[in-house]
């Protein structure tokens, strides 16, 4: 499980639709088995549960997928702020 922290970006965003885009971007290569949003006034928290053979692979996929993320259009301005394995 990783979660992430991101700063708002230039509109507001539900949770539904962060966890839509996020999970347009994953591969069958990431791992990522799901994905967890919540949106609020300072930002957003995701949780990614990703299956990887260790920690810093799951780690390394899930920053890889949420910097994905970012470069759409939709999520332009959002920002990682915080990023930390449980």
């Amino acid at each position: 499980m990783i979660n992430v922290r991101l700063a708002p970006g230039l509109r507001p965003l539900d949770d539904r639709e962060l966890r839509r885009w996020v999970r347009a971007v994953v591969g069958t290569q990431d791992g990522v088995q799901h994905v967890y949003a919540e949106v609020g006034a300072e930002g957003a928290d995701l949780v990614l549960f990703v299956s990887a053979s260790t920690q810093a692979a799951a780690h390394a996929a899930a920053r890889r997928v949420v910097t994905r993320s970012l470069r759409v259009e939709s999520l332009r301005g959002w920002v990682i702020r915080d990023f930390t394995n449980d």
